[in-house]
Formats: structure tokens, sequence, C-alpha cells
């Protein structure tokens, strides 16, 4: 889909130092950690700035102003203090990434930029998506409602596939496949491996087909990496729809090596359902167990998840997992039940 780059474009990272001032010198400004979500600057995904680079520290960065914030980066050896930057913002998380368009005016060769990069730039400049995108099932995925066990295995099968097959993680099945590890007939089951051959988006109109099918996966998986955020939206069996959300929690101190320090995993799953109505079940996963939430919105559907509680832990267990709580609520009311 995307034609590896030949001069690839600089990236940087950045770290935030203290608030620009003019009254002020850059070399009392000492070095900080690196930046946090929190603690990140307010900036624009996608947005271009000229940046000033201040002065060069005795790390081997430099103290660049973008946009009144003072930044430390390491720049390239033919930038120069009082040079001009213009930069992109690419990732706002777990740090600062922007990318260099050009070298610093004043010296220097410019930078230029690969198809990719610019394919990438244009995508950042595009308006942002008022919500964000699902990779999604135009089939369903069993041809009725499951009516044994082994038919619910089967969805779980299939849920899998709908969310491998979604073109989400196809550079990482190239990998895969490169290695030996998955074969060429799965890559063509994903949208990129359709394509017509030798096509390319960034090489294309943006009114063709490949790029009005193509353009929205890539979106979609951009927006996948600066959220950590997985969606899903198909039908599950005719006339059954289902919205499927997955995010991930990584450890707050990840050089520590304990169960309490491994990543947390929620997936959230909302389902119109014929008898019980709009439900909506989340479970909260870690190393220690899960905790259940079941969100409903009348009192008649809440009560009868209240008394099949009991039927889900049991089956949960048998299947070996380990429920910690389960939470079953209407609105405002609550109630947890621990099981542990």
């Amino acid at each position: 889909m995307i034609p590896h780059p030949v001069n690839p474009a600089t990236i940087l990272s950045a770290t935030p130092a203290n608030t620009v001032s003019h009254t002020r010198p850059v070399s009392a400004i000492s070095p900080v950690a690196n930046a946090t979500q929190s603690d990140t600057p307010a900036f624009v995904l996608g947005q271009k700035y000229i940046a000033q680079v201040e002065a060069r520290l005795a790390n081997g960065q430099s103290a660049v102003n973008v946009a009144g914030k003072l930044l430390h980066m390491r720049l390239p050896a033919s930038v120069n203090p009082g040079n001009h930057l213009e930069l992109t913002l690419i990732a706002q998380s777990p740090r600062l990434k922007f990318l260099l368009h050009n070298d610093a005016t004043g010296g220097g060769n410019p930078a230029t930029l690969s198809s990719i990069g610019k394919f990438i730039t244009q995508l950042l400049s595009q308006p942002a998506q008022t919500t964000t995108q699902a990779a999604s099932s135009t089939a369903p995925l069993l041809p009725a409602p499951p009516t044994t066990s082994a038919i619910n295995t089967q969805l779980s099968g299939q849920l899998q596939q709908a969310l491998t097959q979604s073109g989400l993680f196809y550079e990482a099945h190239l990998v895969q496949w490169f290695n030996g590890n998955r074969s060429l007939q799965q890559l063509r089951q994903e949208p990129q491996g359709r394509l017509p051959a030798h096509a390319s988006v960034t090489d294309t109109p943006s009114s063709s087909p490949v790029t009005t099918q193509i353009l929205p996966l890539v979106q979609q998986q951009l927006q996948t990496l600066e959220t950590g955020l997985i969606q899903w939206r198909g039908e599950i069996w005719p006339g059954q729809t289902m919205e499927w959300d997955i995010i991930e929690y990584p450890p707050e101190h990840p050089e520590e090596e304990t169960v309490d320090t491994l990543p947390r995993w929620q997936t959230r799953v909302r389902l119109q359902l014929p008898n019980l109505g709009e439900i909506t079940a989340t479970l909260m996963i870690d190393p220690h167990g899960i905790r259940i939430k079941l969100d409903t919105t009348t009192d008649d559907s809440m009560q009868r998840l209240r008394q099949a509680q009991s039927v889900l832990t049991t089956a949960m267990h048998t299947a070996g997992l380990t429920v910690r709580a389960m939470e079953i609520q209407r609105h405002d009311e609550s109630r947890i039940d621990q099981s542990d």
C-alpha cells in the first residue's frame, strides 16, 4: 500500500522545559525528565509550527521555542542557535514527536520528505474526526443466533478473526509473513491485501477507488496509535449489531517486572438485545482476575441479570477465569458482589 521510503523525514522527540521567558536567559533552564501526557504542553496533532532554536545544551540536546513553549530536542548537527525550523506534530504521547520538514534556515541542506512522509503529513493536516473511526464487518459473523456452547465458541473465534483481518495490524502481519509465521493467503484476507497489484495511495488521486477505500483505514491506524483504543462495529448475526472497544492501560512503572506492574486491559461491549434491551458490558482484566460491570436501561432487565449473576460467575470460573467483582446497575443504582 505504501512504498518503502527512500529519504525518510527526520522525526524529533521533545520534552517540555520551563515556559519561555524573554527576561530570563536560556542557560538558566535545566533539563527535565521525559514528558508524560499530563505534563505535556497543549499542542494540536497535525498542526505545523515555526520553531526557533534558542541554545545548544550540555547534554547534546537543544532548547527550541515552539509556540511559546521551550522544548528540549536532539537536532541535526547542522542546526545552530537562531535558526528556524518548520515542524509538524505527529504524536502527543508518551512524548511529543515532531516531523522536521526542512533543516534550519541559514545553513545545511534541506531535508526532503519521502512519499510516506508527505502522505502522513497530508492525513494529519486534514480536519480532526469528531468521533473515532472503528473497524467494521460488512457481513454477519454467524448465520443465526447461537443455540449451543459450540456455536458460542465459534462466535468468539469469528470475533477474533474479524479484528485480526480488519487491516489495523497489516504491517505487523507483513513482518510475520516475512518471518514465515503467516501465509500470503491470510494477508490477502485484509483490506490492504485485496488492493490491485502495485497500487499506492501516495501516488493516486484522492478520488480514486484505492484511496477512497484505504484512506479511512490509514486514518484509523493513526488514531489507534495515538489513543491506544481499538474499536469494532458490526453484526454478530443478522439483525444483531455489536459495538466492541478494547484499550490497554500500560503499567505505571514498566521497568519493574512484577504482577502488579503488568498492563491492564479494558474491553467494553454494547448490545441492543430483543428481551433485555440495551446492555453495556465492561470487563477490566488484570493479572489478578476480571472485574465485570453490566449496565442496563430498565429495571426489569437489571433484575433478570442479577438473577442470572451466579450462573455467569460459575461459567467463567469453569472456563478458568477468576471473577473478582461483578457490578450490575441501572443508571446511578449499583451493587457490587465480591467473588474473591
